[in-house]
């Protein structure tokens, strides 16, 4: 059976899930959330959090090429500057739709509190969005068409756009870090957590793309799916190491919010994410399947095998972000209250609900296609390891 018929019908069945997801989020608005009395950060923050960071992750791989001409990266700058923007077009839908009312996100510019690390957030995620959609603009014009020389024009774009983007894959854990209300959160790892997983992601997307897309006839492909498979496995083990330093200093931390956060993430009501989805699939399978592709070299120009890691490591970092996001809002909201609540209305725990899930595949499976399509019409598949990206074209 033809894999790429599989795939498309799936893309197509995730549209029309999307559909039908936003017609109940139009008609139904928020009420068909399955936000709780203090879950008010749900599937869909967290997807917020997972995509910007990828995106993130993404820009800086994609600077290996365009900015620091790493020669491994080379002809891989266009399609993963692409892949950048992409994911976090997809991360600033997901918040949007999370909003009741979206089109009040102008009164940040309009009226901006910049003694919020939220606004900030959204200041940095909007300069980033401009910086890779000028890079992307300049890439894909024809020289001739242009005034002024494409790469010295790139470099600096790159230049002014990296730290925005450091500051980017940052922004949630800063956010989340100075939420004094919720002990958890409240540590110096998170800012340096959340760039470490963008990473992670940011080098599973280019192995999917490069796996799916590459010219393995490129006599650079070898060396460039070699150099990924060390970075990823390099990133898994720090934050395999990052997250039981979390998970310690919740438990040894002698508090009670940050002791049962620890515990509600590891025995709690969806162990089976942490314990299965993220570190048994996401670090451990990942890892193993990482480890034998470097023994073996021949499989690197598989797809499947590219495929199915990095497949392995995003399903990880995805649910990471749930882990990280709601046990510390049920934890504190329990925390608060000085007696039970006893009333209907009152939900201490979050599911997310079947409108939550399929607005989400649409949204991804539409960041999927547009990807494509744009890579196709810009002739940026099959990926030439090797070939120049700002050339007189």
């Amino acid at each position: 059976m033809n894999w790429k018929r599989i795939a498309l019908g799936i893309l197509i069945l995730s549209l029309a899930a999307g559909v039908w997801g936003f017609l109940m989020l139009l008609n139904n608005g928020q009420q068909m959330l399955g936000l709780g009395s203090f879950v008010v950060w749900g599937l869909w923050m967290a997807l917020y959090v997972f995509f910007a960071s990828t995106a993130a992750g993404m820009f800086f791989i994609a600077s290996l090429d365009l900015l620091f001409k790493v020669k491994t990266f080379t002809g891989t700058g266009k399609i993963f500057m692409l892949a950048s923007l992409t994911s976090l077009g997809a991360g600033l839908v997901h918040i949007l739709i999370n909003e009741g009312r979206p089109e009040r996100v102008m009164n940040v510019f309009l009226h901006p509190n910049f003694d919020s690390v939220l606004a900030w957030s959204v200041w940095i995620y909007t300069l980033i969005a401009l910086a890779t959609a000028a890079i992307l603009f300049v890439l894909f014009m024809p020289q001739k068409r242009l005034p002024f020389p494409k790469e010295p024009v790139v470099k600096w774009l790159m230049i002014l756009g990296f730290p925005v983007a450091v500051i980017a894959s940052g922004a949630v854990g800063f956010t989340l870090s100075t939420q004094s209300s919720h002990s958890f959160w409240s540590v110096g790892l998170f800012p340096v957590l959340f760039p470490i997983f963008g990473m992670s992601a940011g080098f599973a997307l280019s192995r999917i793309i490069v796996a799916l897309y590459g010219d393995k006839k490129s006599p650079g492909y070898p060396r460039l799916a070699r150099t990924m498979v060390i970075s990823t496995m390099i990133l898994l083990l720090a934050i395999t190491y990052i997250i039981g330093s979390v998970l310690f200093v919740g438990i040894y931390d002698a508090t009670p919010p940050t002791i049962e956060a620890a515990n509600y993430i590891m025995f709690g009501q969806y162990w089976y994410g942490f314990w299965i989805v993220q570190m048994g699939l996401g670090i451990v399978v990942a890892m193993a399947a990482l480890i034998t592709i470097l023994v073996k070299p021949g499989l690197s120009k598989k797809p499947a095998w590219g495929l199915s890691v990095g497949v392995l490591v995003l399903l990880g970092a995805a649910v990471a972000r749930l882990n990280f996001i709601i046990p510390a809002q049920v934890v504190a909201g329990a925390d608060f209250l000085s007696s039970p609540i006893i009333d209907s209305r009152y939900i201490d725990s979050y599911i997310p609900t079947l409108p939550e899930w399929a607005l989400s595949a649409g949204v991804t499976a539409a960041a999927i296609l547009v990807f494509y399509m744009v890579a196709r019409m810009m002739k940026l598949i099959p990926v030439r390891i090797g070939d120049e990206e700002t050339g007189n074209e």
